[in-house]
Order: structure tokens, then sequence, then C-alpha cells
């Protein structure tokens, strides 16, 4: 199956996915219990929102929290700077790549879900 790069980046998917992952772990940023199950459901809304294909859904998943993970690592490390000091920021860094990959498992896992819960809604109503 060929890939159309096109096709991963159009419509409003990764700009939607990326503000919703920056909304959760950016003001979630102290209370660390809630931020995975609320990117699952963020993964879930991705998978829903673009259903073309199972590939298309999981590289757009993968790209839009990639970006979504350095953009709200950005936000949070200069927050973390300013307010607690140049060590926690450095502890931050190190413990970064970590939850990069976690977070990007963790959404193209919602996003299977979801992909897989609109088609059933569609197998459903038909």
């Amino acid at each position: 199956m060929k890939i159309n790069i096109k096709n991963i980046f159009s419509g409003k998917t990764i700009p939607l996915t990326i503000l919703m992952i920056i909304a959760t772990s950016t003001l979630l940023d102290q209370d660390s219990t809630l931020i995975l199950p609320l990117l699952l459901f963020v993964g879930i809304v991705c998978g829903i929102i673009k259903h073309d294909s199972m590939t298309y859904t999981l590289i757009t998943a993968f790209v839009a929290f990639m970006l979504g993970f350095i953009l709200s690592f950005i936000i949070s490390l200069i927050s973390v700077y300013y307010s607690e000091g140049g060590l926690y920021a450095i502890a931050l860094i190190q413990s970064s790549l970590v939850y990069l990959i976690l977070y990007i498992f963790v959404g193209c896992l919602g996003s299977s879900l979801g992909f897989h819960i609109i088609n059933e809604l569609y197998e459903l109503k038909q």
C-alpha cells in the first residue's frame, strides 16, 4: 500500500489533536495521574476524526502526538525553568524520553481504538 503524505496532513485532525494534547498536558502538569487517561481519550477522538484507513489513522496519530508532545514539553520546560529553577528543568529534560515513548504509544493505542469504534458504529448503521 502506497502512503500518500497529502492524505495524512489533510484536514484538521493534526492541529486539533495537538491543541488537545497541549491543553491536557499543560493544564494537568501537576496532577500526573490524569494525563494518560486523557491522552488515551485524545487518541480515541483522533481515531474517530481520521478514519480513512488504519495506516493513515496510526501515522496521523503518531505525527500529531510527536508534535504535540514536543510543543507541550517546550511549554512545560519554560514554565518549570522560570518557576522552579534550572535544576528542575534539567530533571524534566532527563525524564522526557520515557514520557515521549509512553505518550506516543498511548496515543496510537487510543487512535486505533477510535478507528475501530467508528467502524463498528458505521456497521451498526448499515
